[in-house]
């Protein structure tokens, strides 16, 4: 009878033990959300793209504490027209937050469409120096292949893919966070989709 008191003992343990690490690790990281403002793109001369739509954009950003820098709040994609370049392009503005010294970043983007599949994922990648403790803006520009891509991307996934630290370090964030949110638009969703590819238009 004492002897399977305890094991029993050892069983509860155990499983205390495992729910004790896997809340650990789920504590390190979040998710965010917050609309991304009007499917609308704005082409100039009073011309609206989706201008019948009353849809709104959904931007997700995903968080992970095992890093030692963070995107600042909820951030995501915005459709733009440059009448110069006559081309649709893919934009976004964002701030960093640093607990140590950076040498470079690397900030990725899932782009769904409006019927939830996967359009592509963009890369922003910056060399730069970035003090520990510090809050630095970053911006990037994609271009954009054509009017309906414009008009059906609906919803962004963004995290920081990777950093490298001032040390030398190499430092990837654990991608089955940015799959389950990816899984949620999309079902046919891989790990190698989160991948950017080459541009090949």
């Amino acid at each position: 009878m004492e002897k399977k008191r305890m094991t029993g003992y050892r069983i509860t343990t155990g499983v205390a033990i495992f729910w004790l690490i896997v809340g650990s690790a789920a504590a390190g990281q979040e998710v965010t959300r917050e609309p991304g403002g009007s499917i609308g793109t704005e082409l100039g001369y009073g011309v609206l793209l989706n201008a019948g739509s009353s849809l709104t954009r959904k931007w997700i950003t995903i968080h992970d504490g095992s890093l030692p820098a963070d995107i600042d709040g909820t951030v995501g994609i915005k459709t733009a027209f440059d009448k110069e370049k006559r081309r649709y392009e893919y934009t976004t503005r964002y701030a960093i937050k640093t607990q140590e010294a950076l040498s470079a970043i690397e900030v990725r983007f899932l782009v769904f469409d409006v019927w939830g599949a996967h359009i592509r994922t963009l890369s922003s990648t910056d060399i730069v120096d970035i003090a520990a403790d510090a809050y630095k803006r970053l911006d990037a520009t994609w271009r954009l292949y054509s009017e309906n891509e414009a008009s059906e991307y609906y919803a962004s996934i963004a995290w920081i893919a990777r950093i490298r630290t001032k040390d030398g370090r190499v430092i990837k964030t654990d991608p089955e966070i940015v799959l389950d949110e990816a899984t949620k638009f999309s079902e046919q969703f891989s790990e190698d989709d989160l991948e950017p590819k080459s541009d090949t238009k």
